[in-house]
């Protein structure tokens, strides 16, 4: 993209796709310092229309057995699409401002953070909050496209 280009952006949908609660946890035995987060994303790129889809799930870990998990879809729409998008490969984006793409991730993250603090409330895990995530602990991944 040529310096002096301008991208307009916007969220255009967000639903909560997923939740899952393990009811069978002995939560008396739990040490919720010993509890984990895990992200899982997935970067979708629609052509027509022109958006950018991104599915994360954050599961709720206690060594290898899963506690929680929340998921959210966010639909984003770019524009000018061809400028940001430069490459769609099989299992790789190249977008044009990577910082964008950072944006989008972390409002995705906002909304589960919101979502979980919601979902678990009135459980024994309703003072667990999704902590902040340092967006160069995501980076590395996210602009990874599922097909």
């Amino acid at each position: 993209m040529k310096n002096g280009d301008k991208i307009e952006f916007a969220i255009v949908g967000m639903q909560e796709d997923s939740y899952k609660f393990n009811y069978d946890i002995d939560f008396s035995k739990l040490n919720q310092e010993e509890l984990e987060f895990q992200i899982e994303q997935r970067i979708n790129v629609s052509a027509e229309p022109e958006n950018i889809i991104i599915s994360m799930r954050v599961h709720l870990m206690n060594g290898a057995e899963e506690i929680a998990m929340q998921g959210v879809r966010a639909i984003f729409k770019v524009k000018p699409f061809n400028s940001f998008v430069n490459d769609m490969q099989e299992d790789d984006l190249k977008v044009s401002n990577p910082a964008l793409i950072d944006t989008f991730i972390s409002v995705c993250i906002g909304a589960i953070r919101g979502m979980l603090v919601k979902n678990l409330k009135g459980t024994p895990l309703d003072n667990v909050v999704l902590p902040l995530i340092p967006m160069n602990v995501i980076r590395a991944n996210s602009t990874k496209r599922t097909k």
